[in-house]
């Protein structure tokens, strides 16, 4: 895409994207530079897709108490770094859901995540919960304190569960839908799974596939349900095949279908042109928000 063709939004989009107002919007660009927006021929701003992100950045650290004059011309990294320094959420009760993972005891796992889940909402739980237990059960099976049968009945709960929340609302229902699913091969599928529920709390229509899908059926369903885009969720560490699975998909699949991918092994893989590389759930969520935005606009 052209700088020509990149999508543009105007002051009142990006006041609704970033949850700034258009004063504060004002002040940030002219006292401190944090974005420099394009400008019509009528002298008009408009803001790139980098520029919306940006802003959100910008806006998680001051939440987190830095002051804008301070971070203002700092690196996206250090932003996500000031950001991450905000208080911690509530500590969910992972001891609680292991112990009872350890007992094989399903009814109180369930409840346990359940009230979790009802408590913090679907993208909260899988932040809070969901990712951080999957780590520790991880951590536990390799040092060889949590048993198989223990890890895959937190899998086949915490399944149950995140795919309980895929509804989405009756707006996003008009909206084109996101596909998430593995590539083929790929069989570990929470991370793409809760990538899912994120993007349905962040207004978008998820459709969850299932993992393990081959190149040529994705293209397919896609196709057939008018996707805005396809989300693949990748662990394997081999990059290889999956390139071959992405180049192969991103050929055989519109340009106007975006390819998003994410997960643990995602980093390590050569993406095609076209496609992007997102590193966590507020990633997926800044995403959704520009495509509903489109949406909106179309």
């Amino acid at each position: 895409m052209t700088r020509e063709q990149e999508p543009t939004y105007s002051v009142g989009a990006v006041v609704r994207l970033t949850g700034l107002s258009a004063h504060v919007l004002r002040a940030w660009e002219r006292r401190y530079g944090a974005v420099r927006p394009l400008r019509t021929d009528g002298g008009t701003r408009r803001y790139r897709e980098a520029d919306v992100i940006r802003l959100q950045r910008l806006r998680a650290a001051v939440a987190a108490g830095h002051p804008i004059g301070d971070i203002a011309r700092l690196e996206d990294d250090e932003l996500d770094r000031r950001a991450a320094l905000a208080p911690a959420a509530p500590t969910a009760p992972l001891a609680a859901i292991l112990e009872a993972l350890d007992r094989l005891d399903a009814a109180d796992a369930e409840r346990l995540l359940g009230l979790q889940l009802s408590a913090l909402g679907g993208a909260r739980f899988a932040r809070c919960v969901a990712s951080p237990l999957l780590n520790e059960i991880g951590r536990r099976w390799e040092d060889g304190a949590l048993c198989a049968a223990s890890e895959h009945l937190a899998s086949a709960l915490l399944r149950t569960l995140l795919g309980s929340v895929l509804r989405p609302t009756n707006a996003a229902a008009q909206m084109s839908p996101i596909l998430f699913t593995t590539p083929p091969g790929e069989r570990h599928e929470l991370g793409v799974l809760m990538a899912a529920v994120a993007a349905v709390d962040a207004g978008g229509r998820a459709i969850y596939l299932g993992p393990d899908l081959p190149v040529a059926e994705v293209a397919q369903a896609a196709d057939a349900l008018g996707a805005a885009a396809v989300a693949l969720g990748v662990c394997q560490r081999d990059g290889a095949p999956v390139a071959l699975a992405l180049d192969a998909l991103r050929r055989l699949m519109p340009a106007s279908v975006e390819l998003w991918v994410g997960g643990p092994g995602a980093a390590a893989v050569a993406l095609p042109r076209g496609s992007a590389l997102l590193a966590d759930i507020d990633g997926i969520e800044r995403k959704v928000a520009l495509l509903s935005l489109r949406g909106a606009a179309a």
